[in-house]
């Protein structure tokens, strides 16, 4: 379930960023843009990635976050952005810039959520309840100087 959370909050910050950059020159409420963030990021991530990205690869989740993000901005500016600039171009713009990060993502999602794998699902910090033994030969004058006399 934590691994789930991080994701959403990585996702979330991704799509707010550029929701808030694109959809910002309009001059809407500062909260309608954290909805349509939050909003397009939970369709995509439960649609998209856990979903689509599972079945069908990296390149079709890509894509349908591209078409879902695109649709759902879209929709979402006309119902709450009241603008005569165009909303189609401003979606779509949000919904490429989505879509090219979603790339890395995916690979985040599949080698961290998807995956079964010990690494660490958050982004930076390792595991470190993993012991390695090393095991060497302790070094000493006697010993290098045997070792010289023998051959």
């Amino acid at each position: 379930m934590m691994k789930h959370l991080w994701a959403i909050l990585i996702k979330l910050a991704v799509v707010g960023t550029v929701v808030l950059s694109v959809y910002g020159i309009f001059d809407p409420a500062f909260f309608t843009l954290v909805m349509m963030s939050v909003f397009t990021t939970l369709v995509s991530y439960f649609a998209g990635d856990l979903f689509v990205l599972r079945r069908m690869g990296n390149f079709a989740a890509t894509l349908g976050d591209f078409v879902l993000s695109f649709g759902i901005l879209w929709v979402m500016s006309f119902l709450f952005i009241d603008t005569n600039i165009n909303r189609l171009t401003a979606s779509l713009i949000a919904a490429f810039s989505i879509a090219v990060i979603e790339v890395l993502f995916h690979l985040y999602v599949k080698r961290h959520i998807l995956s079964d794998s010990e690494d660490s699902y958050i982004p930076g910090v390792t595991r470190e309840d993993r012991f390695a033994t090393e095991f060497s030969e302790e070094l000493n004058d006697q010993k290098i100087k045997s070792n010289k006399n023998n051959k």
